[in-house]
């Protein structure tokens, strides 16, 4: 039988108010993370989650750019990352909500008792003169499931 250990948000904006922060170009930038609470869990751990960014970019070249999303159990991006996507940003749109679902399988109980997922997002431009922006809305999202 499966059984659900925890759900959380991280909620950066809900998009009403346009955040306009700035993304460096080519800098992990961390925009969600979230602690799962994981108590008595069963044999075998595993977490889905799911993010939405909307990201703005000014000064576009004749060829696309990119924002990448990276997903990393812990708190920092020092480690490999469980997940990646990457989204072109086409000169003719100029900017971008990027959607992504993905899972996490087999997870390891976190001695602490809480699992830590981050998501960090980077700018990759076609050229030095382009600017991104964080727009919003922004949410990460993450759900634990365990088999008892």
């Amino acid at each position: 039988m499966v059984r659900t250990l925890d759900a959380r948000t991280s909620l950066g904006s809900n998009g009403v108010a346009p955040l306009n922060i700035n993304l460096p170009a080519n800098t992990p930038t961390l925009v969600g993370i979230l602690g799962l609470n994981i108590v008595n869990p069963g044999l075998l751990i595993r977490t889905q989650f799911n993010g939405t960014y909307r990201i703005s970019v000014a000064n576009l070249s004749s060829i696309p750019s990119a924002v990448r999303f990276e997903i990393y159990r812990g708190a920092t991006n020092t480690g490999t990352p469980i997940y990646v996507v990457q989204n072109p940003v086409f000169p003719s749109v100029g900017s971008i909500i990027a959607s992504f679902e993905g899972s996490d399988y087999n997870v390891p109980p976190p001695p602490s008792g809480q699992l830590i997922y981050s998501c960090y997002v980077t700018f990759v431009p076609a050229s030095p003169t382009e600017v991104a922006t964080r727009v919003g809305p922004e949410c990460f999202n993450a759900v634990t499931y365990s088999d008892d």
